[in-house]
C-alpha cells in the first residue's frame, strides 16, 4: 500500500518524490550569525571615543554574559586615531573571566549597544562597561595577545568564535606607542547570542 505525505495545512497539498527517489524541497540556507540577526540575537558594542594620555596599559571594555544562553565573540574591533607623541605598535590583551578592576566597579555604560535587528527591541543581558586612560582589570587569565600597528584605519582581530557562557566575562586592554601623550580610540564588538 502506497503511502502519501499531505501537508498539515489543510490545503491537500503533496509531497513529490522524483525517480531517483528523491524528495523535492525547497530551502534557504543561511549561517548561525545570519540566523541570529533575523531572530535579534545579534549585537553591536562599541565604547565610544576613548582618549588615552599616557604610554602605560588601561583597560578599555568590560563584558560579562549574565543572559541564559552563550554569547559567542568572532572578532574585536580597534578604530584607532593617531597619537602625539607616540611611535611603534600598541600592545592588546583580552583576558578572560575577569571580576575586578576599575572598569568593572566605575560600571560606565558603552556609547553603543544595539540589536542589529532595526525591528528588534530585544536587549542583551550582559554587563558592558567602558574604561579609559589608567582604569584597570586586575584579575583573570591571559587569552590573546596582539600587536597592532599605528594609527589611521580600523584594525580587527580575529578570536576565533570565544564563546562566553552564563556568569563568564572578557576585558580589553591596550598600551599605546612609547612617548604617546593624546590618542584617539573605539573598541567595538559583534556579539552574537545562540539560542540554537
Amino acid at each position: 500500500m502506497a503511502e502519501t505525505i499531505i501537508d498539515g495545512t489543510g490545503k491537500g497539498f503533496e509531497v513529490k518524490v522524483d525517480s531517483n527517489n528523491k524528495l523535492a524541497v525547497y530551502s534557504v540556507s543561511e549561517n548561525k550569525v545570519e540566523f541570529a540577526a533575523s531572530n535579534g540575537d545579534s549585537y553591536n558594542i562599541n565604547t565610544g571615543t576613548l582618549v588615552l594620555t599616557s604610554a602605560i596599559e588601561s583597560s578599555l571594555l568590560y563584558l560579562k554574559n549574565n543572559g541564559d544562553f552563550d554569547l559567542h565573540l568572532a572578532s574585536i574591533g580597534f578604530l584607532i586615531g593617531n597619537s602625539t607623541g607616540g611611535a611603534g605598535d600598541l600592545n592588546v590583551t583580552v583576558v578572560k573571566n575577569c571580576t575586578l578592576g576599575t572598569v568593572v566597579t566605575d560600571e560606565v555604560v558603552v556609547d553603543i549597544n544595539q540589536n542589529k535587528n532595526t525591528g528588534s527591541s530585544q536587549e542583551l543581558v550582559a554587563d558592558i562597561y567602558k574604561g579609559g586612560e589608567g582604569k584597570t582589570i586586575t584579575n583573570g587569565t591571559d587569552l590573546y595577545y596582539s600587536l597592532v600597528a599605528g594609527a589611521g584605519r580600523p584594525y580587527v582581530i580575529s578570536t576565533g568564535t570565544v564563546a562566553i557562557p552564563k556568569g563568564s566575562s572578557i576585558g580589553i586592554k591596550l598600551t599605546p606607542q612609547a612617548g604617546n601623550t593624546s590618542m584617539s580610540l573605539q573598541v567595538f564588538l559583534s556579539v552574537t547570542e545562540y539560542k540554537i
